[in-house]
Protein backbone atom coordinates (compact mmCIF):
# COMPACT_ATOMS: atom_id res chain seq x y z
CA UNK A 1 0.00 0.00 0.00
CA UNK A 2 1.42 3.30 -1.04
CA UNK A 3 1.10 6.44 1.08
CA UNK A 4 1.17 9.86 -0.50
CA UNK A 5 4.34 11.70 -0.01
CA UNK A 6 4.25 14.26 2.78
CA UNK A 7 6.72 15.82 5.15
CA UNK A 8 7.68 13.61 8.11
CA UNK A 9 6.30 15.98 10.75
CA UNK A 10 2.87 15.83 9.20
CA UNK A 11 2.89 12.03 9.26
CA UNK A 12 3.87 12.01 12.91
CA UNK A 13 1.16 14.46 13.87
CA UNK A 14 -1.44 12.42 12.01
CA UNK A 15 -0.47 9.19 13.73
CA UNK A 16 -0.65 10.84 17.17
CA UNK A 17 -4.11 12.18 16.37
CA UNK A 18 -5.35 8.73 15.39
CA UNK A 19 -3.89 7.19 18.53
CA UNK A 20 -5.54 9.83 20.75
CA UNK A 21 -8.92 9.27 19.07
CA UNK A 22 -8.63 5.54 19.57
CA UNK A 23 -7.81 6.02 23.23
CA UNK A 24 -10.76 8.35 23.78
CA UNK A 25 -13.04 5.87 22.09
CA UNK A 26 -11.69 3.08 24.29
CA UNK A 27 -12.31 5.12 27.51
CA UNK A 28 -15.84 5.89 26.45
CA UNK A 29 -16.50 2.24 25.85
CA UNK A 30 -14.94 1.43 29.28
CA UNK A 31 -17.13 3.93 31.07
CA UNK A 32 -20.28 2.77 29.34
CA UNK A 33 -19.64 -0.97 29.88
CA UNK A 34 -21.80 -2.14 32.85
CA UNK A 35 -19.86 -5.40 33.08
CA UNK A 36 -16.43 -3.76 33.48
CA UNK A 37 -15.12 -4.42 37.02
CA UNK A 38 -14.00 -1.43 39.12
CA UNK A 39 -11.30 -1.53 41.85
CA UNK A 40 -9.29 0.96 43.93
CA UNK A 41 -5.68 1.18 45.11
CA UNK A 42 -4.98 0.54 48.78
CA UNK A 43 -2.24 1.47 51.29
CA UNK A 44 -1.50 -0.56 54.42
CA UNK A 45 1.25 -0.74 57.03
CA UNK A 46 3.22 -3.87 57.77
CA UNK A 47 1.20 -6.06 60.13
CA UNK A 48 -2.10 -4.41 59.22
CA UNK A 49 -5.15 -5.63 57.26
CA UNK A 50 -6.15 -4.55 53.77
CA UNK A 51 -9.50 -5.04 52.01
CA UNK A 52 -9.75 -5.46 48.23
CA UNK A 53 -13.13 -4.78 46.62
CA UNK A 54 -14.22 -5.46 43.05
CA UNK A 55 -17.64 -4.28 41.73
CA UNK A 56 -19.62 -4.34 38.49
CA UNK A 57 -22.67 -2.26 37.65
CA UNK A 58 -24.69 -5.20 36.28
CA UNK A 59 -24.41 -8.95 36.45
CA UNK A 60 -24.94 -11.57 33.75
CA UNK A 61 -24.44 -14.42 36.21
CA UNK A 62 -20.70 -14.45 35.50
CA UNK A 63 -18.34 -15.01 38.44
CA UNK A 64 -15.80 -12.51 39.76
CA UNK A 65 -12.25 -13.59 40.59
CA UNK A 66 -9.33 -12.10 42.56
CA UNK A 67 -5.70 -12.98 41.71
CA UNK A 68 -2.50 -12.01 43.53
CA UNK A 69 0.68 -10.40 42.17
CA UNK A 70 1.88 -13.80 40.89
CA UNK A 71 -1.44 -14.29 39.05
CA UNK A 72 -2.48 -17.02 41.48
CA UNK A 73 -6.24 -17.19 42.01
CA UNK A 74 -7.23 -16.22 45.52
CA UNK A 75 -11.01 -16.46 45.33
CA UNK A 76 -13.34 -17.49 42.51
CA UNK A 77 -16.72 -16.27 43.64
CA UNK A 78 -17.22 -17.73 47.12
CA UNK A 79 -14.69 -20.52 46.61
CA UNK A 80 -11.22 -20.29 48.11
CA UNK A 81 -8.52 -21.15 45.60
CA UNK A 82 -5.32 -20.48 47.55
CA UNK A 83 -4.73 -22.04 50.95
CA UNK A 84 -3.62 -19.00 52.91
CA UNK A 85 -5.42 -18.36 56.18
CA UNK A 86 -4.44 -14.69 56.05
CA UNK A 87 -6.79 -14.26 53.07
CA UNK A 88 -10.50 -14.34 53.95
CA UNK A 89 -13.75 -13.74 52.07
CA UNK A 90 -15.47 -10.54 53.14
CA UNK A 91 -18.47 -10.36 50.75
CA UNK A 92 -19.60 -12.21 47.63
CA UNK A 93 -22.62 -11.11 45.52
CA UNK A 94 -23.34 -11.21 41.79
CA UNK A 95 -22.03 -7.62 41.51
CA UNK A 96 -19.29 -7.53 44.21
CA UNK A 97 -16.38 -9.64 45.47
CA UNK A 98 -14.43 -8.38 48.52
CA UNK A 99 -11.55 -10.13 50.30
CA UNK A 100 -9.26 -9.19 53.21
CA UNK A 101 -5.57 -9.87 53.76
CA UNK A 102 -4.42 -9.72 57.38
CA UNK A 103 -0.91 -9.53 58.83
CA UNK A 104 0.31 -7.84 55.69
CA UNK A 105 3.97 -8.26 54.85
CA UNK A 106 6.26 -6.31 52.56
CA UNK A 107 6.10 -9.17 50.05
CA UNK A 108 2.35 -8.63 49.69
CA UNK A 109 2.94 -5.33 47.88
CA UNK A 110 2.08 -5.24 44.16
CA UNK A 111 -0.81 -5.32 41.66
CA UNK A 112 -3.84 -7.52 42.32
CA UNK A 113 -6.22 -8.43 39.44
CA UNK A 114 -10.00 -8.68 39.46
CA UNK A 115 -11.52 -10.58 36.49
CA UNK A 116 -15.06 -11.35 35.31
CA UNK A 117 -15.40 -14.26 32.94
CA UNK A 118 -17.59 -12.87 30.19
CA UNK A 119 -17.10 -12.86 26.46
CA UNK A 120 -14.60 -11.31 26.31
CA UNK A 121 -13.03 -11.52 29.78
CA UNK A 122 -12.86 -8.16 31.48
CA UNK A 123 -10.20 -7.28 34.13
CA UNK A 124 -9.24 -4.45 36.52
CA UNK A 125 -6.12 -3.96 38.62
CA UNK A 126 -5.60 -2.65 42.19
CA UNK A 127 -2.19 -1.64 43.52
CA UNK A 128 -1.45 -2.44 47.16
CA UNK A 129 1.28 -0.32 48.76
CA UNK A 130 2.80 -1.72 51.94
CA UNK A 131 4.39 0.80 54.30
CA UNK A 132 7.40 -0.25 56.33
CA UNK A 133 6.85 1.00 59.89
CA UNK A 134 10.00 2.71 61.20
CA UNK A 135 11.49 1.55 64.45
CA UNK A 136 11.77 3.68 67.60
CA UNK A 137 14.52 6.24 67.16
CA UNK A 138 17.75 5.94 69.13
CA UNK A 139 19.80 8.93 70.31
CA UNK A 140 23.56 8.55 70.74
CA UNK A 141 26.26 11.00 71.87
CA UNK A 142 24.37 12.06 74.98
CA UNK A 143 25.75 9.49 77.40
CA UNK A 144 28.45 11.69 78.95
CA UNK A 145 27.96 15.11 80.58
CA UNK A 146 29.22 18.24 78.80
CA UNK A 147 30.98 21.16 80.45
CA UNK A 148 29.37 24.60 80.29
CA UNK A 149 30.32 26.45 77.12
CA UNK A 150 31.21 23.25 75.23
CA UNK A 151 29.50 21.63 72.24
CA UNK A 152 27.83 18.26 71.89
CA UNK A 153 26.86 16.36 68.73
CA UNK A 154 23.85 14.07 68.93
CA UNK A 155 22.84 11.41 66.40
CA UNK A 156 19.33 10.00 65.94
CA UNK A 157 18.75 6.79 63.96
CA UNK A 158 15.56 5.02 62.85
CA UNK A 159 15.44 1.74 60.90
CA UNK A 160 12.97 -0.26 58.80
CA UNK A 161 10.96 2.57 57.23
CA UNK A 162 9.35 2.43 53.80
CA UNK A 163 9.28 5.00 52.31
CA UNK A 164 12.17 6.68 54.20
CA UNK A 165 11.04 8.43 57.38
CA UNK A 166 11.86 12.00 58.39
CA UNK A 167 13.44 12.91 61.74
CA UNK A 168 12.77 16.03 63.85
CA UNK A 169 14.71 17.44 66.82
CA UNK A 170 13.21 19.23 69.85
CA UNK A 171 14.63 20.90 72.97
CA UNK A 172 11.69 21.00 75.32
CA UNK A 173 8.88 22.37 73.13
CA UNK A 174 11.29 24.22 70.81
CA UNK A 175 12.04 22.56 67.46
CA UNK A 176 15.71 22.56 66.47
CA UNK A 177 17.26 22.43 63.02
CA UNK A 178 19.55 19.45 62.48
CA UNK A 179 21.58 18.36 59.51
CA UNK A 180 19.71 16.87 56.50
CA UNK A 181 18.64 13.27 56.98
CA UNK A 182 20.93 10.55 55.69
CA UNK A 183 18.98 7.72 53.99
CA UNK A 184 20.49 4.26 53.48
CA UNK A 185 18.76 1.28 51.85
CA UNK A 186 18.74 -2.04 53.67
CA UNK A 187 20.39 -4.87 51.72
CA UNK A 188 17.90 -7.44 50.39
CA UNK A 189 15.03 -5.45 51.90
CA UNK A 190 12.79 -2.74 50.43
CA UNK A 191 13.25 -0.62 53.60
CA UNK A 192 15.53 2.23 54.60
CA UNK A 193 17.55 3.40 57.59
CA UNK A 194 17.47 7.13 58.34
CA UNK A 195 19.83 9.12 60.58
CA UNK A 196 20.18 12.78 61.56
CA UNK A 197 22.76 14.82 63.52
CA UNK A 198 22.35 17.82 65.82
CA UNK A 199 25.14 20.01 67.25
CA UNK A 200 24.46 22.16 70.34
CA UNK A 201 26.49 24.68 72.33
CA UNK A 202 25.35 24.14 75.91
CA UNK A 203 25.07 26.46 78.91
CA UNK A 204 24.10 25.89 82.55
CA UNK A 205 20.46 26.54 81.63
CA UNK A 206 20.57 23.40 79.45
CA UNK A 207 21.23 21.17 82.46
CA UNK A 208 18.45 18.54 82.70
CA UNK A 209 16.92 19.92 79.50
CA UNK A 210 15.07 17.19 77.56
CA UNK A 211 16.23 16.56 73.98
CA UNK A 212 13.70 14.70 71.79
CA UNK A 213 14.02 12.95 68.42
CA UNK A 214 10.63 12.24 66.76
CA UNK A 215 9.83 10.17 63.64
CA UNK A 216 7.50 11.46 60.93
CA UNK A 217 6.05 8.74 58.67
CA UNK A 218 2.71 8.02 56.89
CA UNK A 219 2.29 4.83 58.90
CA UNK A 220 2.44 6.70 62.22
CA UNK A 221 0.35 9.30 63.95
CA UNK A 222 2.25 12.42 65.05
CA UNK A 223 4.30 11.70 68.14
CA UNK A 224 3.76 7.92 68.05
CA UNK A 225 7.46 7.11 68.07
CA UNK A 226 10.00 9.36 69.76
CA UNK A 227 13.01 9.11 72.02
CA UNK A 228 13.84 11.51 74.88
CA UNK A 229 17.05 12.08 76.82
CA UNK A 230 18.09 14.75 79.33
CA UNK A 231 21.28 16.76 78.86
CA UNK A 232 23.79 16.86 81.69
CA UNK A 233 25.84 20.04 81.85
CA UNK A 234 28.73 20.61 84.26
CA UNK A 235 29.15 24.18 85.56
CA UNK A 236 30.94 26.05 88.33
CA UNK A 237 29.19 27.17 91.54
CA UNK A 238 26.98 30.22 91.83
CA UNK A 239 27.42 31.28 95.49
CA UNK A 240 24.81 32.93 97.73
CA UNK A 241 25.03 33.48 101.52
CA UNK A 242 21.81 33.37 103.55
CA UNK A 243 21.63 34.71 107.14
CA UNK A 244 19.62 33.01 109.87
CA UNK A 245 17.89 36.31 110.73
CA UNK A 246 17.55 39.69 109.09
CA UNK A 247 18.25 41.40 112.44
CA UNK A 248 21.19 39.79 114.26
CA UNK A 249 21.28 40.97 117.91
CA UNK A 250 24.18 41.16 120.28
CA UNK A 251 24.39 38.21 122.65
CA UNK A 252 22.27 35.84 120.50
CA UNK A 253 23.24 32.75 118.55
CA UNK A 254 23.49 33.22 114.81
CA UNK A 255 24.63 31.38 111.68
CA UNK A 256 25.29 32.00 107.98
CA UNK A 257 24.54 29.39 105.28
CA UNK A 258 26.53 29.24 102.04
CA UNK A 259 24.58 27.98 99.02
CA UNK A 260 26.57 26.88 95.99
CA UNK A 261 24.38 26.07 92.99
CA UNK A 262 26.56 23.90 90.76
CA UNK A 263 26.87 20.60 88.92
CA UNK A 264 28.38 18.53 90.39
CA UNK A 265 27.58 19.64 93.93
CA UNK A 266 30.23 21.64 95.81
CA UNK A 267 33.01 19.56 97.32
CA UNK A 268 34.54 22.18 99.65
CA UNK A 269 33.52 25.33 101.58
CA UNK A 270 36.05 27.81 103.02
CA UNK A 271 34.97 30.69 105.31
CA UNK A 272 37.00 33.87 105.77
CA UNK A 273 36.53 37.35 107.14
CA UNK A 274 37.56 40.20 104.91
CA UNK A 275 40.47 42.22 106.30
CA UNK A 276 40.84 39.99 109.35
CA UNK A 277 40.49 36.57 110.94
CA UNK A 278 37.33 34.75 111.96
CA UNK A 279 36.10 35.65 115.47
CA UNK A 280 37.04 33.19 118.25
CA UNK A 281 33.36 32.28 118.82
CA UNK A 282 32.71 31.68 115.08
CA UNK A 283 32.96 28.03 114.01
CA UNK A 284 32.93 26.93 110.35
CA UNK A 285 31.10 23.66 109.64
CA UNK A 286 30.92 22.98 105.91
CA UNK A 287 28.32 25.25 104.37
CA UNK A 288 27.51 26.86 107.78
CA UNK A 289 29.30 29.46 109.87
CA UNK A 290 28.00 29.40 113.47
CA UNK A 291 28.31 32.25 116.00
CA UNK A 292 27.88 31.07 119.60
CA UNK A 293 27.30 34.63 120.86
CA UNK A 294 27.22 37.71 118.66
CA UNK A 295 29.32 40.72 119.55
CA UNK A 296 29.82 44.14 118.01
CA UNK A 297 33.37 43.05 117.18
CA UNK A 298 31.89 40.45 114.80
CA UNK A 299 30.80 43.19 112.40
CA UNK A 300 32.38 42.96 108.97
CA UNK A 301 32.27 41.27 105.57
CA UNK A 302 32.39 37.46 105.52
CA UNK A 303 33.51 35.48 102.46
CA UNK A 304 32.55 31.93 101.41
CA UNK A 305 34.75 30.16 98.83
CA UNK A 306 33.06 27.22 97.08
CA UNK A 307 34.72 24.67 94.77
CA UNK A 308 33.20 21.68 92.92
CA UNK A 309 36.13 20.49 90.77
CA UNK A 310 34.86 22.30 87.68
CA UNK A 311 35.48 25.78 89.03
CA UNK A 312 35.33 27.92 92.15
CA UNK A 313 33.36 31.02 93.14
CA UNK A 314 33.09 33.30 96.16
CA UNK A 315 30.14 34.97 97.87
CA UNK A 316 30.15 37.71 100.49
CA UNK A 317 27.85 38.95 103.27
CA UNK A 318 28.12 42.04 105.47
CA UNK A 319 27.25 41.35 109.13
CA UNK A 320 26.01 44.26 111.27
CA UNK A 321 25.21 43.28 114.87
CA UNK A 322 22.45 45.32 116.52
CA UNK A 323 21.82 46.23 120.18
CA UNK A 324 19.85 43.70 122.24
CA UNK A 325 16.86 46.06 122.67
CA UNK A 326 16.78 47.06 119.01
CA UNK A 327 13.34 46.76 117.45
CA UNK A 328 12.61 46.37 113.78
CA UNK A 329 10.72 49.37 112.36
CA UNK A 330 9.33 49.63 108.88
CA UNK A 331 10.41 52.88 107.20
CA UNK A 332 8.93 54.60 104.18
CA UNK A 333 10.34 57.44 102.10
CA UNK A 334 6.99 59.16 101.67
CA UNK A 335 5.96 61.91 104.14
CA UNK A 336 3.98 60.68 107.15
CA UNK A 337 1.07 62.48 108.82
CA UNK A 338 1.54 64.11 112.24
CA UNK A 339 0.49 60.84 113.80
CA UNK A 340 -0.77 57.47 112.58
CA UNK A 341 -3.30 55.17 114.07
CA UNK A 342 -2.25 52.40 116.39
CA UNK A 343 -2.15 48.96 114.74
CA UNK A 344 -1.91 45.74 116.68
CA UNK A 345 -2.24 42.23 115.33
CA UNK A 346 -2.77 40.53 118.71
CA UNK A 347 -2.67 41.38 122.46
CA UNK A 348 0.84 39.95 122.64
CA UNK A 349 2.27 41.76 119.65
CA UNK A 350 3.96 45.15 119.87
CA UNK A 351 2.37 48.25 118.43
CA UNK A 352 4.49 50.45 116.19
CA UNK A 353 3.63 54.13 115.96
CA UNK A 354 5.30 56.04 113.18
CA UNK A 355 5.61 59.78 113.76
CA UNK A 356 7.07 62.40 111.45
CA UNK A 357 9.20 65.27 112.65
CA UNK A 358 6.15 67.54 112.54
CA UNK A 359 4.66 65.59 115.45
CA UNK A 360 7.31 67.01 117.74
CA UNK A 361 6.17 70.61 117.19
CA UNK A 362 4.14 72.14 120.06
CA UNK A 363 1.02 72.48 117.92
CA UNK A 364 1.23 68.85 116.79
CA UNK A 365 1.74 67.63 120.35
CA UNK A 366 -1.34 69.54 121.50
CA UNK A 367 -3.46 68.08 118.70
CA UNK A 368 -2.21 64.57 119.49
CA UNK A 369 -3.18 64.83 123.18
CA UNK A 370 -6.57 66.39 122.43
CA UNK A 371 -7.40 63.64 119.89
CA UNK A 372 -6.40 60.81 122.21
CA UNK A 373 -8.04 62.26 125.34
CA UNK A 374 -10.83 64.69 124.41
CA UNK A 375 -11.91 65.12 128.06
CA UNK A 376 -8.54 66.42 129.12
CA UNK A 377 -7.01 69.81 128.43
CA UNK A 378 -3.36 69.71 127.47
CA UNK A 379 -1.47 72.99 127.31
CA UNK A 380 2.25 72.81 126.54
CA UNK A 381 4.39 75.08 128.66
CA UNK A 382 7.53 76.86 127.71
CA UNK A 383 9.80 74.22 129.15
CA UNK A 384 8.23 71.41 127.14
CA UNK A 385 8.37 73.28 123.87
CA UNK A 386 11.97 74.19 124.38
CA UNK A 387 13.12 70.63 125.11
CA UNK A 388 11.51 68.90 122.10
CA UNK A 389 13.71 68.97 119.01
CA UNK A 390 12.34 67.38 115.83
CA UNK A 391 14.80 64.77 114.45
CA UNK A 392 15.03 63.98 110.71
CA UNK A 393 13.40 60.55 111.21
CA UNK A 394 11.71 59.28 114.33
CA UNK A 395 9.83 56.20 115.38
CA UNK A 396 8.47 54.79 118.59
CA UNK A 397 7.64 51.37 119.96
CA UNK A 398 4.65 50.86 122.23
CA UNK A 399 4.36 47.53 124.11
CA UNK A 400 0.90 46.11 123.66
CA UNK A 401 -1.24 45.85 126.76
CA UNK A 402 -5.00 45.79 127.35
CA UNK A 403 -4.53 48.73 129.76
CA UNK A 404 -1.80 51.08 128.48
CA UNK A 405 -0.12 52.92 131.30
CA UNK A 406 1.45 55.72 129.33
CA UNK A 407 1.39 57.57 126.08
CA UNK A 408 3.47 56.24 123.12
CA UNK A 409 7.11 56.98 123.79
CA UNK A 410 8.91 59.19 121.29
CA UNK A 411 12.37 58.03 120.25
CA UNK A 412 14.97 60.66 119.38
CA UNK A 413 17.51 58.24 117.90
CA UNK A 414 17.43 55.89 114.91
CA UNK A 415 19.85 53.37 113.41
CA UNK A 416 20.01 52.48 109.70
CA UNK A 417 20.96 48.98 108.66
CA UNK A 418 22.18 49.30 105.06
CA UNK A 419 22.82 45.61 104.75
CA UNK A 420 19.23 44.52 105.45
CA UNK A 421 17.46 47.66 104.20
CA UNK A 422 15.70 48.17 107.56
CA UNK A 423 15.58 50.91 110.23
CA UNK A 424 15.89 50.22 113.96
CA UNK A 425 15.03 52.46 116.89
CA UNK A 426 15.73 52.38 120.64
CA UNK A 427 13.40 53.66 123.37
CA UNK A 428 14.63 56.91 124.98
CA UNK A 429 13.36 60.15 126.53
CA UNK A 430 10.02 58.65 127.46
CA UNK A 431 7.16 61.10 128.11
CA UNK A 432 4.36 59.60 130.20
CA UNK A 433 0.85 60.91 130.75
CA UNK A 434 -0.39 60.15 134.30
CA UNK A 435 -4.03 60.44 133.20
CA UNK A 436 -3.82 57.47 130.84
CA UNK A 437 -4.34 54.82 133.53
CA UNK A 438 -7.08 56.71 135.39
CA UNK A 439 -9.13 57.26 132.22
CA UNK A 440 -8.92 53.61 131.24
CA UNK A 441 -9.72 52.47 134.81
CA UNK A 442 -12.83 54.70 134.99
CA UNK A 443 -14.23 53.13 131.86
CA UNK A 444 -13.58 49.61 133.16
CA UNK A 445 -15.27 50.30 136.54
CA UNK A 446 -18.39 51.56 134.76
CA UNK A 447 -18.60 48.37 132.70
CA UNK A 448 -18.16 46.15 135.75
CA UNK A 449 -20.83 48.07 137.69
CA UNK A 450 -23.33 47.67 134.85
CA UNK A 451 -22.72 43.92 134.69
CA UNK A 452 -23.23 43.54 138.47
CA UNK A 453 -26.50 45.53 138.32
CA UNK A 454 -27.86 43.28 135.57
CA UNK A 455 -26.99 40.14 137.56
CA UNK A 456 -28.73 41.50 140.74
CA UNK A 457 -31.85 42.37 138.76
CA UNK A 458 -32.05 38.86 137.30
CA UNK A 459 -31.69 37.26 140.77
CA UNK A 460 -34.53 39.42 142.20
CA UNK A 461 -36.83 38.41 139.36
CA UNK A 462 -36.10 34.74 140.02
CA UNK A 463 -36.88 35.12 143.76
CA UNK A 464 -40.23 36.81 143.05
CA UNK A 465 -41.30 34.06 140.63
CA UNK A 466 -40.26 31.31 143.09
CA UNK A 467 -42.20 32.96 145.98
CA UNK A 468 -45.41 33.20 144.00
CA UNK A 469 -45.12 29.56 143.02
CA UNK A 470 -44.73 28.36 146.63
CA UNK A 471 -47.64 30.51 147.92
CA UNK A 472 -50.09 29.16 145.32
CA UNK A 473 -49.49 25.54 146.46
CA UNK A 474 -49.79 26.07 150.27
CA UNK A 475 -53.03 24.96 152.28
CA UNK A 476 -55.22 22.12 153.59
CA UNK A 477 -57.15 19.80 151.28
CA UNK A 478 -60.26 17.72 152.29
CA UNK A 479 -61.60 14.82 150.26
CA UNK A 480 -64.92 12.97 150.20
CA UNK A 481 -63.36 9.61 151.15
CA UNK A 482 -63.16 10.62 154.84
CA UNK A 483 -66.52 12.39 155.04
CA UNK A 484 -68.44 11.24 158.17
CA UNK A 485 -65.52 9.34 159.67
CA UNK A 486 -64.94 11.85 162.50
CA UNK A 487 -68.17 11.07 164.48
CA UNK A 488 -68.42 7.33 163.64
CA UNK A 489 -67.68 4.86 166.46
CA UNK A 490 -66.51 2.16 164.05
CA UNK A 491 -65.63 1.60 160.43
CA UNK A 492 -69.06 0.40 159.30
CA UNK A 493 -70.75 3.50 160.67
CA UNK A 494 -68.12 5.71 158.97
CA UNK A 495 -68.89 4.10 155.64
CA UNK A 496 -72.66 4.58 156.10
CA UNK A 497 -72.15 8.22 157.04
CA UNK A 498 -69.85 8.79 154.00
CA UNK A 499 -72.64 7.46 151.76
CA UNK A 500 -75.16 9.89 153.16
CA UNK A 501 -76.66 7.66 155.85
CA UNK A 502 -75.82 10.11 158.65
CA UNK A 503 -78.21 12.88 157.97
CA UNK A 504 -77.47 14.80 161.13
CA UNK A 505 -73.74 15.03 160.59
CA UNK A 506 -72.18 18.44 160.15
CA UNK A 507 -71.47 19.22 156.55
CA UNK A 508 -67.81 19.58 155.71
CA UNK A 509 -66.56 22.20 153.32
CA UNK A 510 -63.49 22.34 151.14
CA UNK A 511 -61.44 25.47 150.75
CA UNK A 512 -58.83 26.21 148.16
CA UNK A 513 -56.44 29.04 148.73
Amino acid sequence: MAFPSAPAPLWIAGLMTLAFAAAVHSNVVFDDDPLQPVTSDEMVSVGGTVKLTCRVAESDNSSLQWSNTAQQTLYFGEKRALRDNRIQLHRSTPTELSITISEVQLSDEGEYTCSIFTMPVRTARATVTVLGVPGKPHISGIENPVQEGGTVTLTCTSTGSKPPARLHWFRGDEELEGRPDVVESVPDEPTYNVSSELTLEVSRSDDNQVITCAVDHPSLAPGDKRSEHALRVLYSPNVQILPESDLPREGEKFHLQCLGNSNPKPSSYIWEKKDGELPPLAKANGAFLHFEMLNKTDNGVYLCFVDNGIGSSVGEYMLLVQDPDTTLVSATSSPTPPYSSLATDSPSSSTILELSSAAFQPESTTRLSNDLFPDLTFTPDASSTSTLTPPPFTASVVPSSPFPSSLPTFSTSSVSDSQNGLFTSTAADNIADPTAMSTSSGVDHAVIGGVVAVIVFILLCLLIVLGRYLIRHKGTYLTHEAKGSDDAPDADTAIINAEGGHSGAEDKKEYFI
